[in-house]
């Protein structure tokens, strides 16, 4: 029997999301998108075909059957709503485009989201609830964090160590061996060639604290 899937995040990503299930599902695996959670949309007219809007995420209510999958950015509201969610009995997937490369030493934990083109090389660790997007690398041996989240197009290079809850935007590469805090964030386009201590936001080249 085919999954039942519904996606937590009705922003772009989330629609992403749905689609990419849908695509694993015309070649032959994945399941079904049932709907949407989100507490904020305002216009549902972007959402693939027979997808629908489920409502709130206080309003919803688990069924056996259905599984979640996250679809949000911020490492903290992904962090606070999964809380929420699995206090409720909630079970969440995970997620790999059928594009995916993941080195065979790898480990992955609880509802990871890989996106398009990812890899995820020899003996890296990712961890809980983190999302590594479209053509974005994890190198060999790097650790990522819970809830951590990577853009598009980054680079996590070998023996990258991003403790819980950090954000890496667009196009960032962070130098073998570094060392980033929890919480922090680092910015689209950042190259980090120095260990990053936590709460602490750097961007530019080479990366610098805002």
């Amino acid at each position: 029997m085919a999954k039942h899937y519904i996606v937590v995040g009705g922003g772009g990503f989330g629609r992403e999301v749905a689609c990419w299930v849908m695509d694993l599902a015309s070649r032959g695996g994945g399941g079904r998108v049932v709907g949407f959670l989100d507490d904020d949309v305002k216009n549902t007219a972007g959402f693939p075909p027979g997808v629908a809007y489920l409502g709130g995420i206080d309003s919803y209510a688990p069924r056996a059957e259905e599984e979640l999958l996250l679809s949000i950015g911020d490492p903290k509201i992904k962090q606070r709503i999964v809380a929420k969610l699995k206090g409720r009995g909630a079970h969440f997937a995970s997620l790999a485009h059928p594009t995916v490369v993941i080195a065979l030493t790898a480990t992955l934990g609880e509802g990871v989201v890989l996106c398009p083109y990812a890899v995820v090389s020899a003996n890296a660790q990712v961890g809980d609830f983190v999302t590594v997007n479209i053509c974005s690398s994890v190198g060999h041996d790097v650790r990522i964090g819970a809830f951590s989240t990577l853009s598009a197009h980054d680079d996590l290079t070998g023996g990258v160590l991003l403790a819980e809850r950090v954000m890496v935007g667009s196009g960032a590469r962070v130098l073998p061996g570094v060392h980033v805090g929890a919480d922090a964030v680092i910015g689209a386009g950042a190259v980090v060639v120095r260990n990053v201590a936590a709460g602490t936001t750097v961007y530019a080249l080479p990366a610098k604290p805002l």
